[in-house]
């Protein structure tokens, strides 16, 4: 096996022990997730905008904040895990200039990036808009201006990140970014300002949240010795480097989570694609674990990595899997059991029986396939952070290819339900290729035996559920049949019993809901 580039720490087992790095994922994890939770929000802020402006306005909102929050990941240029790289093995080394230096590459790479992407996009909204025969020219060039914002403050989190400090990224992106979108769009809503004044909103909220950034950054590094840094020689080069293959992987990734809307756009009525996306919205639920644990999980595995520590880097993400699983089963029993009565709240913005039935549809095949995406979500960092982001830019051109391919096909037949079921079946393919992939080229294999308790937990659950009388029915019988599956899933993981990783999981749950940081 290969250990990752520019090793900087090497020789005795690290101070860190296993302990140690297993409360920092599952105290990390938990902070990300309550803001994860946080950021639901977001969906709150779809729902009142399409109570108030209606669903052609959240059409063609979604389908112009896809176009640009996919160009979005060149401006961050992979620096959200670049940073957190740099800064990691420039702590390991001791040396504080070396972080500085750092961080001052970070922000230089991000502000061009951002500034390019922002004036291309500037320049080409006028094509963008005739591309798809819609009204979004003059939306585009408002928005376009979010990606300096987004990629500044995306440099000045990922240095906390390095730290390990996972609260600040919560309150930046999942709490306050949000928040503001959701007082905005539905100020915008009442005051009935339309498309345009929404697109405002996305570009306050991006500002907004790169203040905050820069206020929580200051508590632990220095602007000015990260300016000072800069007027000398930061370390473009090897940070371009490391985040060119990231970016690559990135802008893959961001085309594979909005290449449904991106092709549904081109296709079909800006209402259909409100309904895909409040659906989408809903489904996306389950993702909030992995991408709650991809943020600690990247400075863990950098650290492990350096140190060549290679069978902990199996045994954690093994650890992480299960975690994941354990979680999501949960919450997408819930959902599907929930899914009619919550996409029924949406009728208040005119969707009618149909529109419903085909968001319901949606929601079954999008949740499904998310939920087993999420279990190996946390492979993408541990193959970057460890030195191998070239085979995270593979797995994505062939995951992008396989749902192109399918989208084209499917959508033709089937129109919005058509890119589900191609995101869906795209994501079971890839991730079948990444577990073989994994076990080839590092050796690791995720799935143990521990895997089957959530499973067998979930499977008795749905019984439970499914037995009780009115189950699909009314809005009170879905919340009564949520309520039995939560109950028996509990009940029986317990009683099959928890590792000892889960212990270390439930007792730091103990220590948040005590008031403790971690």
């Amino acid at each position: 096996m290969t250990a990752g580039p520019d090793p900087v720490v090497s020789g005795p087992e690290p101070s860190r022990g296993d302990e140690d790095d297993l409360r920092d994922l599952a105290g990390g994890a938990l902070v990300v997730l309550a803001g994860k939770a946080a950021r639901l929000s977001r969906g709150a802020f779809l729902w009142v905008i399409t109570l108030l402006c209606g669903l052609e306005v959240v059409g063609l909102y979604s389908m112009a904040w896809a176009v640009c929050s996919t160009l979005n990941t060149l401006a961050r240029f992979g620096l959200q895990r670049g940073v957190v790289y740099r800064v990691t093995a420039a702590r390991a080394s001791g040396d504080r200039r070396r972080e500085s230096a750092a961080i001052a590459a970070g922000l230089l790479v991000a502000a061009i990036a951002g500034v390019a992407v922002a004036a291309a996009v500037t320049l080409l909204a006028d094509r963008i808009a005739s591309f798809y025969d819609k009204p979004v020219a003059g939306v585009l060039r408002i928005m376009a201006w979010t990606a300096p914002c987004l990629a500044l403050g995306c440099v000045l989190t990922a240095a906390t990140r390095a730290l390990r400090i996972m609260r600040y990224e919560v309150y930046v992106r999942s709490v306050a970014g949000p928040l503001l979108l959701f007082a905005g769009g539905t100020a915008v809503g009442l005051a009935g300002l339309g498309l345009t004044a929404i697109a405002w909103v996305q570009l306050a909220m991006a500002a907004g949240t790169l203040l905050l950034a820069a206020w929580y950054f200051r508590r632990h590094f220095s602007l000015l010795a990260a300016a000072g840094a800069a007027a000398g020689r930061p370390p473009l080069r090897s940070l371009t480097r490391f985040c060119v293959p990231v970016t690559l992987t990135d802008l893959l990734y961001s085309l594979l989570a909005q290449l449904d809307v991106l092709m549904l756009a081109k296709y079909v009525d800006p209402w259909v694609v409100a309904v895909y996306i409040l659906a989408r919205r809903a489904a996306s639920i389950v993702l909030k674990a992995p991408q709650a644990f991809d943020a600690i999980f990247s400075p863990v595995v950098s650290d492990l990595s350096l140190r060549r520590r290679e069978a902990a880097l199996g045994d954690r993400f093994a650890i992480v899997a299960r975690w994941i699983l354990t979680v999501n089963l949960p919450l997408a029993g819930c959902l599907l059991l929930l899914g009619d009565p919550l996409l029924s709240l949406l009728a208040a913005g005119g969707l009618d029986l149909a529109g419903l039935t085909l968001a319901l549809r949606v929601l079954v095949v999008l949740c499904l396939g998310m939920t087993v995406h999420s279990v190996f979500a946390v492979a993408e960092p541990l193959l970057a952070m460890s030195g191998r982001p070239g085979l995270n830019l593979l797995n994505n051109g062939l995951w992008l290819a396989l749902n192109f391919g399918l989208n084209l096909w499917l959508i033709e037949v089937w129109g919005a339900l058509g890119a589900a079921l191609g995101a869906a079946a795209s994501m079971l393919l890839v991730n079948l290729w990444r577990l073989g992939q994994l076990y080839v080229v590092r050796g690791i294999w995720p799935l143990r035996r521990s895997l089957l308790k959530p499973l067998l937990a979930a499977a008795a659950a749905a019984g439970a559920a499914a037995w009780l009388p009115g189950a699909a029915g009314p809005a009170l019988g879905a919340v009564a049949a949520a309520a039995v599956f939560l109950l028996v899933y509990g009940i029986v993981l317990v009683a099959l019993g928890l590792e000892r990783e889960d212990r270390v999981l439930l007792e730091r749950v103990r220590h948040r809901a005590a008031g403790g940081r971690g």
